[in-house]
C-alpha cells in the first residue's frame, strides 16, 4: 500500500513538473518582429471611433453600428470567417462577433481573445473600448501568421448587462478550449505613471480549473516582461467575460488595468481620461501572449515542416549513457536542456542537431529526468520525461 502511495505521489510530482515545462518560454525573435509591429497611431484611431459612437448599451443603435463597424473591420482585413452570433435579450437582439483563424496542427483546440464592445453611461472608452481596439490590432497583426492551435477572437455583448453575451455562447456552444484569453479596461489613468498590468487567475470555484489558469497566468506575466516594459501582478479574475468560462470549468487567464480608472461607466469615461502608451504596451503583451498561447511561427516554413514536435524524436528511453536525437534540417540553432526533480539543470548541449549523439554522464543516478529541446527560431519544440536506467545502450 505504501508503495502504491509513493508511486502515486511520484505522478503528480511528475505532472506538476511536465505542466510547468509545457509552458516554459524564452524570448522569440520573431515573436519580437510581430510585436514591435504593434501601431499606436492604429490603436489610437480605433479608440476615437470607438469613442465616437457613442453610448453603446444593450437596446441601442449605437451598439448596433459599433457591431457594423467591427465586422467591417475585420471584412477589410480578409478575414473569411466571421460569425455574427445573435441572440434575443428581452426583446433586444444583441450580436457577439466571433473571428476564427484555424491552426495547422490542433485545428480543433482553441485559444479565445475576447472582450467586450459594449458600455454602460458613457462611450466606455477605457471599458472596453481599450480591449475592443487591442483585439482588433492583435487580429490584424496575426492574419497571415501560421499557428499550431487555432485562435477566435470575439467580441462580447451585454458584458456590462451580465455577461449576456459570454453566457449565451457558452451555453449554445462546447468548443475544446486551449485557453481564454480576456482582456477588458487596460487603459489606465492619464496623468500617472501606468507601469504595471495585473494578470488574472481564476481563484474561485470550481478549483479544479484553478492551477491550469494560474500556469497560464505565470506564463503571461513572464511573456509580458519578455515582450513590454510594464511590469506585472497576479490578481483575481472577476467581474468579466471569462467568468462563464469558469464556471463550465474552462481555463482562464486575463489582462485589466492596475491603475482603475474612477471614471467607468460614467460619461467621463473618454480618451482624454486614459493613457494611450499604456493601451500601446499592453496591446504588446497581449499580442506577445496571444503568438505564444497559439504557437505562432514563421509563414516561409509550410505546415508540414512544422510537425516538427513530432518530427523531432529523442530516443532510447529509458537510457543509459547516451541519447539519440532525430531533428529535421529546417529547424536550426537548438539547444537540449536535462533537469533533475528539483529543476535543477544536469546537462546542456548548444547546437545539438551538429552532434546527435549525447553522451550523458555515468555518474547520473537512474531515475525521472526533463528535457526540452529549444530552437532560437521557434522557442520550445519539445519537452518530456527521460527515464535514467543502469541498462547500458
Amino acid at each position: 500500500m505504501k508503495k502504491i502511495r509513493e508511486i502515486k505521489i511520484l505522478f503528480i510530482f511528475i505532472s506538476i513538473f511536465w505542466f510547468s515545462f509545457s509552458f516554459s518560454q524564452t524570448h522569440n525573435t520573431f515573436y519580437q518582429s510581430v510585436v514591435d509591429s504593434v501601431c499606436y497611431d492604429t490603436l489610437l484611431h480605433h479608440l476615437q471611433k470607438f469613442q465616437s459612437l457613442g453610448v453603446k448599451e444593450v437596446g441601442t443603435p449605437q451598439l448596433v453600428n459599433a457591431k457594423k463597424w467591427l465586422v467591417n473591420k475585420y471584412i477589410s482585413m480578409g478575414y473569411t470567417n466571421i460569425q455574427v452570433d445573435s441572440f434575443n435579450h428581452s426583446g433586444d437582439e444583441l450580436y457577439n462577433i466571433i473571428v476564427n483563424k484555424t491552426g495547422t496542427l490542433y485545428p480543433d483546440s482553441i485559444v479565445f481573445v475576447t472582450a467586450h464592445y459594449d458600455t454602460q453611461t458613457g462611450t466606455g472608452t477605457n471599458d472596453n473600448g481599450s480591449g475592443t481596439s487591442i483585439l482588433l490590432e492583435i487580429a490584424r497583426l496575426i492574419k497571415d501568421i501560421p499557428t499550431k492551435y487555432s485562435v477566435r477572437i470575439i467580441h462580447f455583448t451585454g458584458e456590462e448587462a451580465g455577461y449576456l453575451g459570454s453566457q449565451h455562447y457558452v451555453s449554445n456552444n462546447s468548443p475544446k478550449i486551449r485557453i481564454v484569453f480576456n482582456i477588458d479596461e487596460v487603459g489606465g489613468v492619464a496623468g500617472i505613471n501606468n507601469n504595471t498590468i495585473s494578470c488574472e487567475s481564476d481563484q474561485s470555484m470550481p478549483s479544479t480549473n484553478d492551477a491550469a489558469s494560474q500556469a497560464f497566468t505565470d506564463t503571461l506575466m513572464t511573456l509580458t516582461g519578455l515582450y513590454t516594459s510594464l511590469q506585472t501582478i497576479n490578481t483575481n479574475a472577476y467581474g468579466s467575460d471569462y467568468m462563464p468560462f469558469e464556471y463550465q470549468n474552462y481555463t482562464i487567464t486575463g489582462y485589466y488595468e492596475t491603475n482603475e480608472s474612477t471614471v467607468v461607466h460614467s460619461s467621463n469615461d473618454l480618451l482624454a481620461n486614459l493613457d494611450t502608451s499604456y493601451v500601446w504596451e499592453v496591446c504588446k503583451g497581449a499580442t506577445a501572449a496571444t503568438l505564444y498561447f497559439a504557437k505562432a511561427f514563421q509563414s516561409t516554413v509550410s505546415c508540414e515542416e512544422m510537425t516538427k514536435e513530432c518530427a523531432v524524436n529523442i530516443f532510447p528511453n529509458p537510457f543509459s549513457n547516451y541519447l539519440h536525437l532525430n531533428i529535421p534540417n529546417n529547424i536550426s540553432a537548438c539547444d537540449f536542456e536535462l533537469f533533475d526533480l528539483t529543476g535543477r539543470l544536469m546537462k546542456k548541449v548548444n547546437d545539438v542537431q551538429k552532434m546527435p549523439v549525447i553522451h550523458i554522464s555515468e555518474n547520473l543516478s537512474s531515475g525521472y529526468y526533463f528535457y526540452k529541446i529549444i530552437s532560437d527560431q521557434y522557442g520550445l519544440i519539445k519537452s518530456g520525461i527521460l527515464i535514467k536506467s543502469f541498462t547500458k545502450d
